[in-house]
C-alpha cells in the first residue's frame, strides 16, 4: 500500500503457512531503495547477518530486481540466495551417543571434518548436547558479538565443566551475571596495555632465573620444553598476580607443584566430561574423588593467601599487585569484590595465565626451530632493540618487536590455545547461508577450524609469519583471528600475555639456540588447551647472535637518555595523571567540502591534546608545511619512522580531491615524478580516515590515492585507514574507527587513557563540554552600529534572485517538481569564454528555516528573536567548526541565527547529543543520561543512537519529546547545534541560452513518517519561493568531472531518471544553440525513466520539440507505473533494447565518425543498474570475456571522459 509516499508491505519468510502470524508489516519513504527494504525485513524477520543475499519474492516467487516493483507488492516473500533452510547439517546420529563417533578419535579434527564435507554450519550431536559450530569468520562474527541473538552462556556449553573449579571467575561466568559485570568492569583497567607495563621488570627477572636453569642443561640431554615454558607462566601470574612464589624456577630437578598437578587434572577431566554421559561425573569412583580434591587444595591454597594478605601490612595496598587492587577496588557504587570471587578470579587467572601462554611458547620455540630464516629475523630484531639477556628490557624494547609480534600471532593461528568458543543463541535468528537457529541452540566457534580453514588462510598449514603485516591482515575478518575471543567477551589478558611471550622469548633466544630433529609434533587431543606432546628440545648456547644493524646502532646512539624502569602503579578506573612519555609532533589535516571531515580533525586534535601531545597542528590539507615547504624537514636525526604522525581527514568529490586538497593532490603528482622520490617523506608516520558516500562509484577514491601515494613517497603507515560512508551512520563508524586508533597510538607510546580521556571522540568531546561552554555577549539596543550589523548578518550576501517558480509535474500526480530560475548575473563566474558557468556544472544554494519553525524553537527556549548577541572567540578552542558558534562572525540577531545558520531540520548527530549530555548534566541529569547512552553502543554492543533517531528526526523533534533540552543556555545550544549545509544542484540550462540565468529542478521532499509530514528544507524552501526572493547561492564548476566534450562532433548519449535529466537539459539547449550556429554536431540520443507518463514525465513537450527540431536523434522513454504495462520499466531495460544502436555511437565502424560519450546522471541504485547493462553490453558484444574484464572496459572508459556519472545517494 502506497500512501503520502509511504509504502508499506508485509514481509515473511518464504515457505510460511500462517501469513498472519509470521508476517510482519514495514514501512519506507519513497528514498528507499532494495537494501533499505532488504534491512527493514532482516530486523522484522531475525535475519541476523548476510543481508546482501536476502532475495525479495512476489507471490510467484519471482525475484523483486526493482524498488518499484517491491512497492507494487502488498506481500514480500523472503528467501536468502541459498534459500532458507529449517535444518542445518550435520552427521547422522545414532541413539544416545549421536555423531560421537563421526567425530571420535579427535573431536578437534572430527569438527573439521564436518565443516568440509557439510560447509561452514554444521550441527553435531554429542551423547545427547546438541551443537551447532561454524569456521566461518562472517558467521563466527554473529556468534561472537554480544548481541539480540547470541550470548555467552556457561551452563550450556563445555565451559560448564571448568566452571566446577573456576567457579565465578570471568572466563566461566555469563555475561548478565552480575558478579561477571562488577569483575569486568573493576579488572579491566588493571589489565590495559598501560597498565600491564609495570610488570617488566618482573617478567625480566623470572625470565633471567630460567635462564641459570636452562644453563645447567647439557647441549646433549633432550628437555621437555612445555615444563619449563610452564613452570615460567605459572611463576609470572603468580608474582604479578598475588604476590606468590611457587618456588618453581629453583633447580633442573624441581619437582612439580601440586597446585600445578591439580590444575592440570582438572583441566585434563574436563574434556573427559564434556565428551561422557553426564551421570558418569555422579558415580564414587576416583576420577571424581581425585576432581574433587584437586578443586579443594586449589581453593585452599588461593584462600590462604588471601586471608593471608588481609592480615598483613599490606593489606590496603592497592597498588602492590593484582590480589591488592582486587581487594581495594571499588565501583561508583562503592560495590567490591568479596573474597570468594576474588578467589576465583585467582584460579581463572591461573589458568587462562599460565597454560595458554606456555603452550603458546612452547610451540613458537618450536617453529623456529623447523624455520631458521624466521629465526633469524626474529633475533636480528631483537638485536636491533639491543635486548640481551643479562640486562632487563624496558617495555619501550619490548613493544617495538614487531616481527616477534607477527610471529606470535601466526603461532596462535596455527595452534590457538583454546580450540573453541562455546556461545548460546537467545532469540530465533537466520545466519549466513540462510539456516535458522532456534532459541536456546548451543553454538561454537570453532577457533582451530577457522584458523585452518583453506579459504581463509590459503595453505593454512604453512608457517608464515608475514601473514600478519598490516597490508595482509587488512584483508581479513578480523574475525578470523580469534585465539584471545573477542568483543566484551575477549580476554583481557591478552595485553599481559603477548608482553610476557615477547619477553621470555627476545631474552631466551639471545641466550641460548633451542634445537628439535625428531618427528613432526602433535597436540594433545585430551587437553582443554592445545598442548604439544613430547616436545623434547636440546638447549645450546647461542653462538650466531647477530650484531645491530648500522641504522639500529645509529638509533641507540642518539638517545641522549635512557628512560627509569617505570614505578610499579596499579590502574584506576579515571586518572587525570599523564605520564612523562616523549611523544612525536602530531599534525591533523582536513580535506572537506561541508565542514565534516574538519570537524573529525578537530576532535582527534583536541584528543591529542588531552593524550599529552604537545606539538600538536591542526589546518587544511593544503596549508601543511610540506606542502608549503615542498619538503618534509625536522630536526630529528634519528632513523626512526614516526618523526612526526600526520592523520588525515579527507573526503571525495566524485574521485576528486575537496577545494582544500587541491594543491595537496598537485603536490602527490608532481613529486610521484622525481627521482629519488621514494624517501621524500622518511620519517612520517600516516594514517588517513576518508570520508565518501558509497552511491558514488568514485567512493573513497582520493583517501585511497593519497594512502598509496604517501608511502610511495617513503610515509611509513602508522594505522590501517578508515572509511566513513555519509549514507549510513559515519559518526559511528569514525568513532569506532578512532577507539582503535588512539588504542593503537596510546598503546604505542605507552600513554594512559581514562573515562575523561577516552579513545572515542563523542565521549571525549562529552567530557571537554563540561568545562566548554561558548560564551556569548547580549548586546543593548543603544549600540546602533552593532544592531544594524546584526540584521543584516544573514550567513553571507543574498546575491541571486528568483525570477521563475512553477510545477512541473502533471494533474493529478501525488508529488512536486519545480522549475526554478534564477538570475545569477552577480554571481563568481566559471565557466569558460568569459561565460558565467558550463553546461553540466553546479549551483549551490543555502537554504532557510521557515518562520513557524524559527518563531517555535525561540518561543520554546524563551529567547528574544530580536535580541543581539556576538560570540567570544576565544571561548570557541574545543568547539566543533560545523557548529554555529564557529560560523557565526560577529553581531547576530537570535532570529537571523534560527533562520539562516542553525541547522534544525537534519537529524540530531551523536555530536549534538554529546554536547546536549554534557551541558544538561546539572540541569537535567535523567535526560542528559539518556543522551550519552546514545553516543556509542552498550556493554551488551547495542546501538541505540539509530532507533532513537528513526523517532527523533529533527531537533524540533527532540525538544518537543525532551523538554528539558530547553533549560540549555544561548551560548551551549550555539556550541551543540551544527550549521546549514548548502545544497547542490545540476544547472537544468546552458549560458549559450540563458547567459545570466541558471535554471534548476528541485524534486520536491515531503516524508511521512510517524504519522508526521517532514519537508526537506531546501526543495521545501525553493518550492516556497516567490518571484524577486533573495537567494544566497554560489556556481560550483563540474569541468573536470561532467562536461560537455569540446568536440561538438561527439555525440552525446545521455541516461537518466527523473530530476537526474536536469544537466541533460542544459547540454541540449547548448545543442541547439550550436546547431542554430550553423555548427555540426554528433548524434544526441537521450534514455528519460520516470514513474508515469501521465504525471511525472517533466519536460515532455520541450523533449518532443527537441525531436522534431532534430536536436534529439533518438528519444528512448521507460515508466515503471503506466498503467499500460510494458517490459521497459527502467532506463536500463531501454538500454539493453537499444543495445546495437548504443554500441555502434559508442564504437562507430565509418572511421569518420567520432566515438560517443555516455553520460549517466541519477540516484546511485540507478547508476548502478546501467552500469551493469553496459557491463552485459560489453561481454554480448564480444569486447570482454569476463565479467571483471568487463568491469575493466567501463573503467577505461570512465577514465578516458567518455564515461562520466553524475549520481546522488
Amino acid at each position: 500500500m502506497i500512501a503520502d509516499d509511504t509504502t508499506s508491505l508485509i514481509v515473511v519468510l518464504k515457505g510460511s503457512a500462517n501469513l498472519e502470524k509470521d508476517g510482519h508489516i514495514i514501512r519506507f519513504g519513497n528514498g528507499a531503495n532494495l537494501d533499505t527494504v532488504r534491512s527493514l525485513a532482516a530486523e522484522k524477520l531475525s535475519i541476523a547477518g548476510g543481508h546482501s543475499d536476502i532475495q525479495l519474492l512476489n507471490k510467484k516467487g519471482e525475484i523483486l530486481t526493482e524498488i518499484d516493483a517491491v512497492r507494487d507488492q502488498q506481500v514480500v516473500f523472503i528467501d536468502m540466495k541459498q534459500q532458507i533452510k529449517d535444518v542445518i547439517p550435520g552427521p547422522a546420529n545414532l541413539p544416545f551417543v549421536g555423531s560421537l563417533y563421526e567425530l571420535l578419535p579427535n573431536i578437534t579434527e572430527g569438527w573439521m571434518r564436518q565443516f568440509k564435507k557439510y560447509g561452514p554450519l554444521v550441527e553435531v550431536n554429542i551423547l545427547g548436547r546438541k551443537v551447532v559450530g561454524t569456521n566461518d569468520p562472517e558467521i563466527s562474527e554473529l556468534f561472537a558479538k554480544e548481541s539480540e541473538y547470541f550470548t555467552k552462556k556457561v551452563s550450556s556449553t563445555g565451559l560448564n565443566e571448568i566452571k566446577a573449579f573456576g567457579r565465578q571467575g570471568l572466563f566461566t561466568t555469563d555475561t548478565d551475571d552480575m558478579d561477571w559485570k562488577l569483575a569486568h568492569k573493576l579488572l579491566m583497567p588493571a589489565f590495559s596495555p598501560r597498565a600491564i607495563k609495570v610488570y617488566q621488570k618482573e617478567m625480566g627477572e623470572i625470565t633471567q632465573q630460567s635462564i641459570k636453569i636452562f644453563e645447567q642443561f647439557s647441549p646433549t640431554e633432550p628437555v621437555e620444553i612445555l615444563d619449563w615454558t610452564t613452570n615460567i607462566t605459572f611463576e609470572t601470574i603468580g608474582r604479578v598476580g598475588f604476590g606468590y612464589d611457587f618456588n618453581l624456577l629453583s633447580s633442573p630437578d624441581q619437582p612439580t607443584n601440586p597446585f600445578i598437578d591439580a590444575m592440570g587434572y582438572c583441566l585434563k577431566l574436563s574434556i573427559q566430561r564434556m565428551q561422557q554421559a553426564q551421570f558418569v561425573k555422579l558415580l564414587p569412583i576416583e576420577a571424581n574423588r581425585k576432581f574433587d580434591a584437586s578443586i579443594k587444595l586449589m581453593h585452599d591454597v588461593v584462600d590462604g593467601v588471601i586471608a593471608e594478605r588481609k592480615k598483613g601490612p599490606d593489606a590496603k595496598d592497592m597498588e602492590k599487585d593484582l590480589l591488592g587492587y582486587m581487594l581495594n577496588a571499588r565501583d561508583e557504587s562503592n560495590l567490591g569484590l568479596t573474597d570468594e570471587n576474588i578467589r576465583d578470579q585467582v584460579v581463572t587467572f591461573l589458568i587462562a595465565g599460565h597454560d595458554t601462554t606456555a603452550n603458546t611458547l612452547a610451540w613458537t620455540l618450536y617453529e623456529l626451530s623447523r624455520n631458521p630464516d624466521v629465526q633469524a629475523k626474529m633475533l636480528q630484531e631483537i638485536a636491533d632493540n639491543h635486548i640481551t639477556w643479562d640486562t632487563l628490557p624496558t617495555s619501550e624494547q619490548i613493544s617495538n618487536l614487531k616481527y616477534t609480534h607477527q610471529v606470535l600471532k601466526e603461532v596462535l593461528r596455527l595452534y590457538p590455545p583454546v580450540k573453541v568458543l562455546g556461545k548460546y543463541c537467545k532469540e530465533d535468528c537466520i545466519v549466513p547461508g540462510g539456516y535458522i537457529i532456534k532459541a536456546g541452540t548451543v553454538c561454537a566457534i570453532h577457533v582451530y577450524g577457522m584458523h585452518h580453514n583453506e579459504s581463509v588462510y590459503p595453505d593454512h598449514t604453512r608457517f608464515d609469519p608475514d601473514r600478519w603485516t598490516p597490508e595482509e591482515e587488512q584483508k581479513r575478518s578480523r574475525f578470523s583471528w580469534l585465539p584471545f575471543s573477542t568483543g566484551v567477551r575477549g580476554c583481557i589478558g591478552m595485553a599481559l600475555a603477548l608482553q610476557e611471550a615477547k619477553t621470555v622469548l627476545a631474552m631466551l633466544l639471545n641466550r641460548f639456540e633451542f634445537k628439535y630433529d625428531g618427528p613432526e609434533v602433535q597436540y594433545d587431543p585430551k587437553s582443554a588447551t592445545t598442548k604439544p606432546v613430547d616436545l623434547n628440545m636440546t638447549i645450546h648456547p647461542r653462538e650466531n647472535f647477530p650484531e645491530p644493524s648500522v641504522e639500529a646502532t645509529a638509533a641507540k646512539k642518539a638517545e641522549s637518555t635512557t628512560k627509569a624502569p617505570p614505578k610499579r602503579s596499579m590502574p584506576v578506573v579515571s586518572s587525570s595523571a599523564t605520564p612523562d612519555v616523549k611523544l612525536p609532533p602530531i599534525t591533523f589535516l582536513y580535506g572537506t567540502q561541508t565542514g565534516t571531515a574538519q570537524d573529525y580533525a578537530n576532535q582527534l586534535a583536541n584528543q591529542a591534546k588531552s593524550f599529552g601531545f604537545k606539538n600538536v597542528t591542526l589546518c587544511e590539507m593544503d596549508k601543511w608545511k610540506v606542502i608549503q615547504e615542498g619538503k618534509f624537514t625536522t630536526e630529528d636525526k634519528s632513523k626512526r619512522l614516526d618523526k612526526e604522525l600526520v592523520v588525515i581527514c579527507t573526503a571525495t568529490y566524485n574521485g576528486q580531491p575537496p577545494d582544500s586538497a587541491e594543491k595537496f593532490d598537485k603536490f602527490l603528482d608532481d613529486k610521484s615524478k622525481e627521482e629519488g622520490h621514494e624517501k621524500l617523506l622518511n620519517g612520517i608516520s600516516f594514517s588517513v580516515f576518508g570520508l565518501g558516500n558509497k552511491n558514488w562509484r568514485t567512493y573513497q577514491f582520493f583517501p585511497i590515492k593519497v594512502t598509496e601515494m604517501l608511502e610511495e613517497l617513503g610515509a611509513d603507515r602508522f594505522f590501517a585507514g578508515g572509511v566513513g560512508d555519509a549514507d549510513k551512520d559515519m559518526d559511528a563508524v569514525f568513532n569506532e574507527w578512532c577507539a582503535h586508533f588512539w588504542t593503537h597510538t596510546l598503546d604505542s607510546y605507552g600513554i594512559q587513557a581514562s573515562e575523561d580521556k577516552s579513545v572515542v571522540p563523542t565521549v571525549a568531546t562529552n567530557a571537554s563540554n563540561k568545562e566548554s561552554v561558548v560564551k556569548v555577549k547580549f548586546i543593548q539596543p543603544s549600540n546602533k552600529e552593532a544592531w544594524e550589523i546584526a540584521k543584516n548578518n544573514h550567513n553571507g550576501e543574498h546575491n541571486a534572485y528568483l525570477s521563475t517558480n512553477r510545477e512541473i509535474q502533471k494533474e493529478g500526480s501525488p508529488r512536486s517538481t519545480r522549475h526554478i530560475e534564477i538570475d545569477i548575473s552577480k554571481l563568481s563566474s566559471v565557466g569558460d569564454k568569459n561565460l558565467l558557468y558550463n553546461a553540466g556544472d553546479h549551483l549551490e544554494v543555502f537554504p532557510e528555516n521557515n518562520k513557524d519553525s524559527v518563531e517555535a524553537l525561540a518561543l520554546s527556549f524563551g529567547w528574544i528573536l530580536e535580541s543581539v548577541f556576538e560570540i567570544d572567540q576565544e571561548t570557541l578552542s574545543n568547539v566543533s567548526p560545523r557548529s554555529l558558534a564557529t560560523n557565526i562572525k560577529g553581531p547576530c540577531t537570535v532570529r537571523n541565527m534560527l533562520t539562516y545558520y542553525a541547522d534544525i531540520t537534519s537529524p540530531p548527530s551523536r555530536g549534538v547529543l554529546a554536547c546536549f549530555s554534557a551541558q544538561l548534566k546539572l540541569t537535567a541529569p535523567e535526560t542528559a543520561a539518556t543522551f550519552e547512552k546514545l553516543l556509542m553502543p552498550d556493554d551488551n554492543n547495542q546501538d541505540q543512537y539509530p532507533a532513537f533517531i528513526k523517532k527523533h528526526r529533527t531537533l524540533l523533534d527532540l525538544q518537543r519529546a525532551y523538554p528539558q533540552v530547553t533549560r540549555l543556555d544561548l551560548g551551549q545550544f550555539l556550541a551543540a547545534v551544527p550549521v546549514i549545509q548548502p545544497r547542490r544542484y545540476s544547472i537544468a540550462s546552458s549560458p549559450l541560452a540563458y547567459p545570466q540565468s541558471a535554471h534548476l529542478t528541485v524534486g520536491v521532499v515531503d516524508d511521512f513518517v510517524n504519522n508526521k509530514h517532514y519537508d526537506g528544507l531546501a526543495s521545501s524552501y525553493l518550492k516556497n519561493g516567490k518571484n524577486n526572493m533573495a537567494l544566497r547561492a554560489s556556481l560550483k564548476s563540474s569541468k573536470s568531472t561532467f562536461s560537455m566534450p569540446s568536440d561538438p562532433n561527439v555525440p552525446l548519449i545521455m541516461i537518466s531518471a527523473g530530476t537526474g535529466f536536469s544537466p541533460f537539459r542544459g547540454f541540449l539547449q547548448e545543442r541547439k544553440a550550436q546547431i542554430d550556429a550553423g555548427e555540426k554536431v554528433g548524434e544526441t540520443v537521450l534514455f528519460f525513466g520516470c514513474r508515469r507518463a501521465d504525471q511525472d514525465y517533466i519536460y515532455q513537450e520541450e523533449l518532443e520539440n527537441y525531436v522534431s527540431d532534430k536536436v534529439i536523434t533518438h528519444l528512448h522513454t521507460a515508466f515503471s507505473r503506466n498503467e499500460e504495462e510494458s517490459p521497459i520499466k527502467y532506463v536500463q531495460h531501454a538500454l539493453i533494447s537499444n543495445a546495437s544502436e548504443i554500441w555502434s555511437l559508442i564504437y562507430p565502424t565509418d572511421p569518420e565518425t567520432k566515438p560517443a560519450s555516455v553520460y549517466v546522471c541519477g540516484s546511485g541504485a540507478m547508476s548502478r543498474d546501467v552500469r551493469r547493462a553496459f557491463v552485459n553490453m560489453t561481454l554480448s558484444f564480444g569486447m570482454a570475456e569476463t565479467e571483471k574484464q568487463a568491469e575493466q572496459f567501463i573503467d577505461k572508459l570512465m577514465n578516458e571522459k567518455r564515461y562520466l556519472c553524475d549520481v546522488w545517494g
